[in-house]
């Protein structure tokens, strides 16, 4: 490995790791908020948009953090984010009120969407080795998250449901320390400050649309509904048992399958595991339309954190001289997606079977991939996997 090499990969742990210990506090107010809404001074109402708002203000973020990058570069970007994540982490346990907590998560939202570009920048710095790297940096990402909702959850019983954010701050300043660690000298040419700034939202291509659908369905109606579909098969108790152990194998196996499928696409080319799950995907929605929950949830899970490294590692490939630009453009259709799932499949489970509404993502993620298949972006994809 040449010292550049070295650099390179110094830099996506660096950032990995920033990302993963600033998640805490976020990870932890999932589990805390929606049962302990009074301690924080607001209703249960309230908890939906505050666990929310965050995404809603990253679909807004990315292109804003793009022009910010291409002025102060990635470290100082990173030293910023690092630190005004770690606020809105203590803010969680100082704060009170619906007004007060919502500037909190909006800084959240902001924190990370600078955070997620930035290690996904790092990571897609040159063709070689993306895939591998991307999954490298979606493992770490998880560590953090877990942390909080098991040593975090345990010491939240001991301190109390605010006071705990106080001690989870204290522990996430340490990615401040180690977003000194990064390299400048490693940093991607391939950020330019656009020449004019992209609309609200900007326009989607093919790919934007698979992640869009990808966020709808998996991070949007799948995890609102699928508490709600074992429910009507077990007690109401099992039913939010297992919903909830499904949801948290989501991290899991981003930390365990990301990391092999960035392998994989490196050695055999993006196109075929991108295939993989996408239709494993599909098929995962249809068995949970026709109430094979565990089989259709596995693949769901499995799919998801394979589909968080390949979309990444397909844009860098297919846009590689514009690869910052359409990171951020396919972030913001995942979180569109997954801000406007949950809102969708609230209003339609009133009227259709969510086992239905399954079957529908099933169709709208096909449609979306035979988009795909007849855009230039395969065709990008299919000659890269013919030079791997």
């Amino acid at each position: 490995m040449s010292y550049a090499d070295h650099l390179v990969l110094r830099n996506v742990w660096v950032s990995s790791f920033v990302l993963s210990l600033s998640l805490f506090g976020d990870a932890l107010l999932y589990v805390i908020l929606p049962v302990h809404a009074d301690a924080f001074g607001v209703s249960l109402a309230m908890v939906g948009f505050l666990l929310a708002i965050n995404r809603i203000i990253r679909t807004f973020a990315y292109g804003i953090i793009v022009e910010i990058a291409a002025r102060i570069g990635l470290k100082k970007l990173c030293l910023i984010a690092a630190t005004t994540a770690v606020a809105s982490t203590l803010g969680y346990t100082i704060l009170d009120g619906a007004f007060w907590l919502s500037l909190s998560r909006a800084l959240w939202g902001l924190s990370y969407a600078a955070l997620l570009l930035i290690t996904l920048s790092y990571a897609a710095i040159n063709p070689a080795k993306t895939g591998t790297r991307i999954g490298l940096s979606r493992s770490v990402e998880q560590i953090g998250p877990l942390l909080a909702m098991t040593a975090g959850a345990w010491l939240a019983t001991m301190v109390g449901p605010k006071t705990v954010f106080g001690y989870l701050a204290v522990g996430s300043s340490l990615a401040i320390l180690l977003a000194f660690f990064l390299f400048e000298q490693a940093q991607p040419n391939s950020i330019k400050r656009p020449a004019k700034r992209d609309r609200l939202f900007p326009k989607p291509d093919s790919l934007d649309a698979l992640i869009f659908w990808m966020g709808a369905g998996i991070d949007g109606v799948f995890t609102l509904s699928i508490s709600l579909m074992w429910a009507a098969h077990v007690s109401l108790e099992l039913a939010i048992l297992l919903g909830g152990s499904i949801l948290a194998a989501r991290r899991l196996s981003e930390m365990l399958v990301a990391p092999f499928a960035g392998v994989i696409a490196d050695r055999f080319g993006t196109r075929l595991p991108l295939t993989i799950a996408v239709v494993a995907s599909i098929l995962g929605f249809a068995m949970i339309g026709m109430n094979w929950l565990i089989v259709g949830s596995c693949l769901l899970v499995l799919a998801r954190g394979a589909l968080g490294t390949l979309f990444a590692a397909a844009v860098a490939k297919i846009y590689q001289d514009s690869k910052i630009k359409a990171l951020a453009r396919n972030q913001t259709w995942r979180d569109i997606g997954a801000a406007a799932g949950p809102l969708a499949a609230g209003a339609a489970l009133t009227v259709i079977s969510p086992e239905l509404l399954h079957i529908g993502l099933a169709v709208a993620f096909s449609l979306a991939f035979l988009w795909f298949l007849k855009s230039p972006g395969w065709q990008i994809l299919s000659s890269e996997h013919q030079t791997v």
